[in-house]
């Protein structure tokens, strides 16, 4: 599935497609968003109430129209999102990551850190997973969700990054650096948390030394990590010519492009009796 997704991403991407930026509009006590995009198939928009002060703090709610029957879809988006921003980061590291096996290190233990294990283990060889979480409840259920596919899994408790790990995700809510400024190499690491200018989850030192890539040119005004830094490339750009370099980061902040491939990807699954206007 992931795979299936990762390669819609790639199809897109490589297109040329150009969705409008997303909308911020302020709301009592949160932010209201608006992300539209569209092919020859599919128009879609993605609205995200944000409200931090509400449990959860996040809804995402998806609008699909089928332009070849005109039906309309309405579909509560938080699962397609941690499965789309997981195909992602799957994509990034079979494009970038200096090498493709090895252990892998999750830096929260939420609803996207279980889709980017599921997601990394159907594209990548891994050997071993390291969690760590803020909810040490919430870190033992990757663990077992880890163990159960497989996996030699343990809580990463010291302040050192184990040498035998090659993929990084950091996947919190934290608005400061997760990772410490040594790291081992060959690394890829994955950003896919902190997604306000403010906000940090990967520390400047690692940011200076990597070859940096984002998703989409967005990203470079609304990541912290990114704010001033030189030389981040999109990652269309790394598609049509993959760099190469032994310290890798990926960050993304998301794009009503990847809902859309997810809804390509996905549209049987998603829409039962989608019939003779299926995919091809």
């Amino acid at each position: 599935m992931y795979l299936k997704i990762a390669e819609e991403i790639r199809r897109l991407l490589l297109m040329g497609l150009e969705p409008p930026k997303r909308t911020v509009l302020p709301i009592p006590g949160g932010s209201f968003l608006t992300m539209p995009a569209a092919d020859d198939r599919f128009a879609l928009c993605k609205l995200v109430t944000v409200e931090p002060e509400r449990t959860p703090s996040v809804f995402a709610e998806l609008w699909v129209k089928d332009l070849r029957t005109g039906r309309v879809h309405h579909l509560e988006a938080e699962e397609l999102t941690q499965k789309r921003t997981a195909a992602l980061s799957l994509l990034a590291a079979l494009t970038l990551a200096p090498e493709r096996e090895g252990a892998l290190l999750l830096v929260g233990a939420g609803r996207q850190a279980e889709a980017h294990l599921e997601a990394f283990c159907e594209g990548l060889t891994i050997r071993r997973v390291y969690v760590r979480g803020r909810g040490l409840e919430r870190a033992r259920r990757l663990l077992e969700k880890a163990r159960g596919m497989g996996l030699s899994a343990e809580l990463w408790e010291g302040e050192t990054v184990p040498g035998e790990v090659r993929f990084v995700v950091t996947a919190t809510t934290s608005p400061t650096p997760v990772l410490p400024e040594r790291l081992p190499t060959p690394l890829f690491i994955g950003a896919v948390g902190s997604f306000r200018p403010w906000e940090r989850e990967i520390p400047e030192g690692v940011m200076k030394r990597a070859a940096v890539f984002c998703d989409t040119p967005d990203a470079l005004q609304e990541a912290g990590e990114l704010q001033g830094l030189e030389g981040v490339l999109p990652l269309r750009e790394a598609l049509l010519e993959p760099p190469r370099a032994e310290l890798v980061v990926f960050k993304s902040v998301g794009h009503a492009l990847f809902d859309l491939a997810a809804v390509r990807a996905l549209a049987e699954s998603l829409f039962p009796g989608l019939g003779e206007g299926s995919l091809t």
